[in-house]
C-alpha cells in the first residue's frame, strides 16, 4: 500500500506478447507534481485520440467490457485453462486461484486485482516492507497501522490477506468513483491525495498498473478466448454431417 523500492523486475513472456513490470519508486520519494493526463489513457483509446467525435463515440459504444476473465473462471468448463494461464504469470497455481477467487467474490475485475498486486508484492505471499513506524506485508502490502487486528502470521496467510486487500480495494473504488482514483487511494492513501494530490510515484503506479492490465487482458483475450472460439468452431465443424 505505502510504495517501496523492490529491486527485481517481473518479466512476462507467453506467445508474442511480453508484460514488463518496471521497478517500482519509493513513496517518500515522490513529490506532489502535475502529471500528463494522457498517463490515465489505456493504449485503446489513445489509438482513437484522431477519430472525429461522432466515430470516436462509436468506437468507445463498441469496445467490448465483458469480464471475460471471470466469465471463463466462473465456467467450470473453461475454470482449469483460466487457472493454468495465471498460474504460468505468477508462477503459483495456488496464488492465482486466491487471486482469482477473491476478485470474484468482490466483484471486482480480476485483471485489475492481479496488475495490483504485481505492483505490491510481485505475487510473493512474503513481501514485507519497513517504513518508519509501520510495516507492509504479504500479497497485498497490506500496512499495519491501516490493519491493527491482524496478527503478523495472518498478514502473511495468502488467503486472509487476499480478503482484505480485495475489500480495501472495493472501498477505494467505492470511494474513488473509478479505478484510477482507486489506485491512487490504494497507494498513498485517501488522506494524503485528499489534502495534497496524487504524488508522481503514485501517478507513475496508476500508469504501470493500467498497462501491466490491459496488457494480460489482450494476452488472455490471443491466449485463452481466442483458443476457446477455435476449439467451438472446430468441434462444430466434425460434428457437421453427421
Amino acid at each position: 500500500m505505502h510504495r517501496r523500492t523492490i529491486p527485481t523486475t517481473l518479466t512476462i513472456a507467453i506467445g508474442l506478447l511480453v508484460i514488463s513490470a518496471a521497478g517500482m519508486v519509493g513513496l517518500k520519494e515522490g513529490k506532489n507534481e502535475t502529471a500528463d493526463e494522457s498517463i490515465y489513457l489505456p493504449s485503446t483509446y489513445k489509438a482513437m485520440a484522431g477519430l472525429e467525435s461522432p466515430d470516436f463515440k462509436k468506437a468507445v459504444q463498441a469496445k467490448s467490457q465483458t469480464d471475460h476473465i471471470t466469465q471463463y473462471y466462473l465456467d467450470p468448463r473453461t475454470r482449469p485453462t483460466v487457472l493454468e494461464f495465471f498460474a504460468a504469470i505468477t508462477s503459483s497455481a495456488e496464488i492465482s486461484e486466491i487471486i482469482l477467487d477473491a476478485s470474484t467474490e468482490r466483484n471486482l475485475p480480476p485483471s485489475l486485482v492481479f496488475a495490483l498486486v504485481n505492483e505490491e508484492s510481485r505475487f510473493n505471499p512474503r513481501a514485507i516492507n519497513r517504513n518508519s513506524t509501520t510495516v507492509d506485508r504479504g500479497l497485498f502490502q497490506l500496512n499495519s497501522a491501516s490493519f491493527p487486528k491482524l496478527g503478523v502470521e495472518d498478514f502473511y496467510d495468502p488467503r486472509i490477506n487476499a480478503r482484505y486487500g480485495t475489500a480495501h480495494l472495493a472501498y477505494c473504488l467505492e470511494e474513488g468513483g473509478n479505478e484510477v482514483a482507486a489506485l491512487a487511494v490504494y497507494n498513498a492513501g485517501y488522506g494524503r491525495v485528499n489534502k495534497t494530490g496524487t504524488p508522481r510515484a503514485t501517478l507513475d503506479y496508476i500508469h504501470r498498473a493500467l498497462n501491466y492490465r490491459s496488457n494480460l487482458e489482450a494476452l488472455f483475450e490471443a491466449q485463452v478466448v481466442a483458443r476457446d472460439a477455435r476449439t467451438v468452431v472446430l468441434a462444430s465443424a466434425d460434428g457437421f454431417g453427421k
